[in-house]
């Protein structure tokens, strides 16, 4: 539990900071308040990475719990990891409250070291700042896949292989196909690999150019690189924090969820299509190989079939009839199935081609992704939170704190994500300090949204606090 909590108050505390800073950039695009080019540029790259990496750690610590309670995992490893993610998002900060790095969190090859106006040492230090949450990030995959394939006996036997091919022989046998936490864990570790592998090895080479600008580095080969590690990183949160629905929502609906053959195989399609949709993010880049366009937008439109057909369709069975408490837990559970898929609907149109070339430069997309991850994960790490609370405190929160935090988390969400996709359709660009009508009037609106979620955020925090001292004082007792 003390690995569990550590990663997940730590995310959750860097998500408060980077939530701060999100509510000043938009209010600078309103025009609400001055905040130069520069720093407003130096912000958004803070904003970026800070939300993705907060996300990260709070998942890979519920997924870390959730492994270790069916095979022992050394926590020595666990803190190791867990330094090199604090050394990282520190240097990173460093980075950027110090030396104005503002190349945005893609840092696309060369933008960090063509006409800069900051120090060449704060690109250094954003690189090997990103590089160490790497390194954290892999050893993690790392200790789960191993303790995974030692303990199943195979890859094939983790990603239920034998269960699904030869199931008669697989049963007779009394043996049980891997849960479906189990199943998540599996394909986190190997997409988490394989995407920390490519960011490592574009951050490696951006890191010796920085050393000798006279290494040379393809733009194309970097591009692709940084997009198939930044996509992967960033859907993977929501894949950490899945895996707590499969544990979570049986607690709160009083109902099993069973591994199945379909469960099995949807895991199998993900295993696949998250490491190669990122293509959708190069479809404007006409020296690419043409086929893996296609590639993109196919794996784009299948990676939603496990999700749709799968996942919340079984959770939304788990909860039909179940008789469940609309507690903040369940709530939060509930709401973060609803924004994955509102989220997940508007990639998917904007990995539609014909609407890529409209939408993709302009507000739409962080429309998406915020969508996927304040209204999706975010809520899902907050659910299973309040589920342990709860069940530890054995106590619930009442209506009038139910209101207020589903006002200010939902509500404010829905307002602040709203006027992002407005915006977006109606072509206002993305990543600009001061945008084009009627960009200004939509971001005051998102504003309002963002002040509306802090309300809600701040009167979470205070309820969790008073359920775990809840449990506190009962444990004294």
């Amino acid at each position: 539990m003390k690995i569990m909590w550590t990663y997940i108050v730590a995310g959750l505390t860097i998500f408060g900071l980077m939530l701060l800073v999100g509510i000043g950039l938009r209010a600078s695009q309103a025009g609400w308040i001055p905040i130069d080019t520069g720093t407003f540029y130096s912000l958004l790259s803070l904003h970026g990475v800070g939300m993705i990496t907060a996300m990260a750690i709070a998942g890979l610590g519920l997924l870390w719990y959730l492994v270790d309670r069916e095979i022992h995992l050394d926590e020595r490893v666990a803190m190791l990891a867990f330094a090199f993610f604090a050394i990282g998002v520190v240097v990173v900060i460093v980075s950027v409250v110090f030396g104005h790095y503002g190349a945005l969190w893609t840092m696309l090859y060369p933008l960090p070291f063509v006409g800069t106006t900051w120090p060449s040492w704060a690109t250094g230090a954003w690189l090997l700042g990103v590089a160490a949450v790497m390194l954290g990030f892999m050893l993690i995959c790392a200790q789960i896949l191993g303790a995974i394939l030692r303990s199943s006996g195979g890859l094939g036997s983790a990603l239920g292989l034998d269960y699904v091919f030869g199931r008669k022989a697989f049963e007779a046998a009394g043996k049980h196909p891997p849960s479906p936490q189990m199943l998540a864990a599996t394909v986190v570790s190997i997409d988490g690999l394989i995407g920390g592998a490519s960011g490592l090895l574009v951050g490696i080479a951006m890191i010796a150019h920085w050393l000798d600008p006279h290494v040379v580095i393809d733009p194309l080969w970097a591009k692709n690189l940084t997009y198939q590690f930044g996509h992967t990183f960033a859907n993977l949160t929501m894949y950490m924090a899945v895996a707590g629905i499969y544990v979570a929502l049986p607690i709160c609906t009083k109902r099993a969820y069973h591994s199945s053959i379909p469960l099995v195989v949807a895991w199998w399609g993900t295993l696949v299509f998250v490491i190669i949709a990122y293509f959708h993010h190069l479809y404007m880049d006409f020296v690419q190989w043409p086929a893996v366009q296609y590639i993109g937008e196919i794996s784009s439109y299948l990676a939603a079939v496990p999700v749709v057909v799968v996942t919340v369709f079984g959770g939304l069975m788990l909860i039909h009839r179940s008789g469940m408490k609309w507690t903040l837990g369940s709530m939060f559970f509930f709401a973060g199935m609803v924004g994955w898929i509102v989220g997940g609907s508007a990639a998917i149109l904007d990995a539609t081609i014909p609407f890529n070339v409209d939408l993709h430069n302009t507000l739409w997309v962080p429309a998406h992704f915020h969508t996927y991850l304040l209204e999706g994960v975010f809520l899902f790490i907050l659910g299973w939170v309040f589920v342990s609370l709860e069940q530890r405190a054995e106590a619930a929160s009442n209506a009038l704190v139910r209101w207020i935090v589903g006002l200010g988390i939902f509500g404010g969400g829905a307002l602040f994500l709203i006027s992002f996709y407005v915006a977006g359709a109606a072509g206002v660009p993305r990543r600009y300090a001061v945008e084009p009508a009627p960009g200004p009037f939509w971001a005051g609106i998102a504003t309002v949204g963002t002040l509306l979620i802090l309300v809600g955020v701040l009167a979470a925090l205070v309820e969790g606090i008073r359920l775990a001292r809840m449990r506190a004082v009962g444990a004294a007792v």
